[in-house]
């Protein structure tokens, strides 16, 4: 198996991911992706035009999880942007709260050029399970559609 990466997983009404990565870090950027290729399934097509930073506050990693996944959907939703590459690139624990800081690259969303999938209205906690061993973190979600 990949070091990094995602998959989907069938579920009967909505979308389920489970990604993974080596670390907390790269599990989080693979979810992520997920996210981007559900909304525009061919990630080759977004060109890195446009950068922005993240930085999510939240009380616990689960929490993180749907805060990150559902910024995105904020800035899909409000300035059409829409991302091939997601570098988190640091989550620590801090006096009680779990920070996250990520850069994403990518472009606005031109239905001409890019693929239409399939439309995310929300990240849910329903399925949601973050496992962390030793040399493998894996991230299952499922996002509302």
């Amino acid at each position: 198996m990949k070091k990094a990466g995602y998959e989907f997983i069938e579920h009967t009404a909505d979308v389920k991911v489970r990604s993974w990565g080596r670390n907390l870090e790269e599990a989080f950027s693979q979810v992520a992706l997920s996210l981007m290729a559900t909304i525009s399934p061919n990630l080759d097509k977004i060109k890195h035009k446009v950068s922005k930073e993240l930085k999510i506050e939240s009380e616990d990693k689960y929490a993180l999880a749907i805060d990150f996944l559902t910024e995105f959907l904020y800035i899909f939703d409000v300035e059409g942007l829409l991302f091939s590459e997601i570098e988190v690139q640091s989550i620590i624990l801090k006096d009680n709260s779990y920070y996250l800081k990520a850069l994403a690259k990518g472009e606005k969303f031109n239905k001409q050029y890019h693929e239409i999938g399939i439309e995310v209205k929300a990240i849910t906690y329903s399925f949601m399970n973050i496992e962390e061993k030793k040399d493998r973190v894996q991230i299952d979600i499922v996002f509302d559609i």
